[in-house]
């Protein structure tokens, strides 16, 4: 990975219960180098709201240059947010827009153009390509969702430096529209 890596973020994936037959939680960190996204890390297992809690707080503390925290504010999401907001700065709920599949379609280019790294020698890297190529059709999508929300926030990061690179502070001191 390039050692020049900015805009580092989680970006997590919460689930209600730690059963055989649930959810993952799942939660990546994130960076960028201009228009390349690396996924650096991510922990992938079923999961209690405590066993969520802590895994949070590790991956924190192992990625402290991570200071936003994207966390779905659905199933466990919000009550993790609640409970760590106090302890962990950078906690960011997110609600999704659209569907599952119009959020991977919204990010599919940055894919699709070579702009996404993974770290080759992870453990977890064939699973995560596996659900990938699979979704919408896999049993699971956590890993997808995860990814597309970290992948749509520098999107939004790409218009705002756009905006001010035309020299405005906000969309609305545009003397025109600007269309993405």
């Amino acid at each position: 990975m390039p050692d020049n890596l900015t805009e580092w973020v989680q970006s997590w994936d919460c689930a209600f219960k730690s059963t055989a037959t649930s959810d993952f939680v799942v939660g990546q960190v994130w960076a960028r180098d201009g228009a390349n996204r690396y996924l650096v890390d991510q922990v992938r297992r079923r999961m209690t709201f405590t066993e969520t809690l802590q895994a949070v707080r590790e991956m924190s503390e192992a990625y402290p240059q991570a200071n936003r925290k994207l966390i779905e504010d659905k199933a466990n999401g919000s009550a993790v947010i609640d409970t760590l907001r106090r302890e962990i700065a950078g906690m960011i709920p997110i609600q999704p827009h659209g569907g599952k599949e119009a959020r991977a379609q919204a990010v599919s280019a940055a894919v699709e153009s070579g702009n996404v790294y993974l770290p080759r020698r992870a453990r977890w890297v064939m699973d995560f390509i596996e659900e990938c190529a699979a979704f919408p059709n896999a049993a699971h999508d956590d890993q997808v969702d995860a990814m597309t929300q970290a992948l749509i926030r520098y999107k939004k990061n790409d218009r705002k430096s756009l905006i001010e690179q035309l020299g405005y502070d906000s969309p609305g001191d545009l003397p025109y529209i600007v269309v993405m």
